[in-house]
């Protein structure tokens, strides 16, 4: 069942403040080695919003940027939500075509460690 889209701009505001603090303590400064970036999100039915990273910080805003770093196409929040915890895998999302990218196609890769886990657990998922 697909999550809630969140059509007004309080109900984004409420998801993207929960994610950052989600995300905070596995959050790595410096990781892009740029001084700023900003990663806009765009999606099929979900409302859009971007991500600036500094050397030091992150914060999520809704809505666009007007000339994001990189836009990435996502197809729902949850799905990106999975890309940036790490717990959906990028290259699985770009070959099932729910995870692509316009512009600077390294920062696109970067960015799906930049907040993950450094838990050592290694999980191997076995197809058939």
């Amino acid at each position: 069942m697909k999550p809630e889209i969140y059509k007004t701009v309080a109900m984004l505001e409420n998801l993207l403040k929960a994610k950052k603090e989600e995300l905070e303590p596995h959050f790595k400064p410096g990781f892009l080695q740029r001084e700023n970036t900003v990663f806009q999100f765009e999606f099929e039915d979900d409302a859009a919003f971007y991500l600036k990273v500094s050397s030091s910080d992150f914060e999520f805003n809704p809505g666009h940027w007007p000339a994001p770093t990189i836009s990435l196409f996502v197809l729902d929040h949850l799905t990106c939500w999975g890309l940036l915890d790490g717990s959906i895998d990028g290259m699985k999302a770009f070959m099932d075509e729910t995870y692509r990218a316009d512009g600077n196609i390294v920062l696109s890769q970067l960015l799906l460690y930049l907040f993950k886990s450094n838990d050592p657990t290694i999980v191997y998922e076995v197809q058939y």
